[in-house]
């Protein structure tokens, strides 16, 4: 039969193999999601760079404005 201190320290190394774990992943996902947000930049220059609306047409679009402000 298992001791009460033998329960809380199984519990504790879980927590502790949990928040590694946790850890790990989460510094995964902030790879990703730059990764991601780099792609996107990206492919935003790109189009940007093949439109043929001006820098400030784009730009007032981006902020919400017409072309008449």
């Amino acid at each position: 039969m298992e001791t009460l201190d033998e329960k809380i320290e199984k519990t504790e190394q879980a927590i502790s193999r949990n928040r590694e774990q946790y850890d790990r992943l989460t510094a995964e996902l902030d790879k990703l999601l730059e990764k991601k947000k780099a792609i996107q930049t990206e492919e935003l220059m790109k189009a940007i760079a093949n439109s043929p609306h001006s820098y400030t047409e784009i730009l007032q679009f981006i902020q919400g404005g017409t072309e008449d402000e």
